[in-house]
């Protein structure tokens, strides 16, 4: 098993409970992003369930590029567009995102989970140690975190390639 195939796991553990949406869903979704008196986090939300949609996935990206890039800049928006920004493999943009929703709340777990895998992903062990540790309040006493904690050891010794989380 590659290094970044466990971490990866470690992540999509985070996010197994996304949904599909149907076609009224995001008929509802534009609807709700053109009406100015709804909620800023109803309309992230919406514009995420766009983006996820069928149709229209670039009026959800413009919603949420108006609220990640505002004077008070939205987690949730950087979140999801760096999500989005792995999907799209445009891994530049994602890590920027990512980077960015550490700066505001430098204990987003997601955020962090995330990041460490696009760097293991792209082969940027050097920034994927780094980055792990940078952040030891993001570690728990979990049997994950220990494994990530060996896994980032051997990346620093120069290893990278492990058979599995128990070697």
């Amino acid at each position: 098993m590659k290094v970044y195939q466990a971490i990866l796991f470690a992540s999509t553990l985070s996010f197994a409970g996304c949904g599909s949406n149907t076609s009224s869903d995001v008929d509802f979704a534009e609807t709700a992003v053109a009406e100015s008196f709804v909620a800023d986090d109803e309309l992230i939300d919406e514009a995420i369930k766009i983006v996820q949609g069928a149709s229209a996935p670039m009026l959800g990206i413009k919603t949420l590029l108006s609220y990640a890039d505002s004077d008070a800049p939205s987690v949730k928006a950087n979140f999801w567009l760096g999500k989005f920004g792995v999907q799209s493999e445009q891994f530049e943009k994602a890590k920027d995102r990512f980077l960015k929703v550490l700066e505001i709340d430098p204990k987003h777990n997601e955020a962090f989970l995330n990041l460490l895998t696009l760097y293991v992903n792209t082969e940027d062990f050097n920034a994927a140690a780094k980055l792990y540790r940078k952040y030891p309040a993001l570690k728990s006493d979990s049997s994950m975190t220990k494994d990530l904690e060996k896994i980032i050891n051997r990346l620093e010794s120069g290893i990278s390639v492990v058979s599995g989380p128990n070697e």
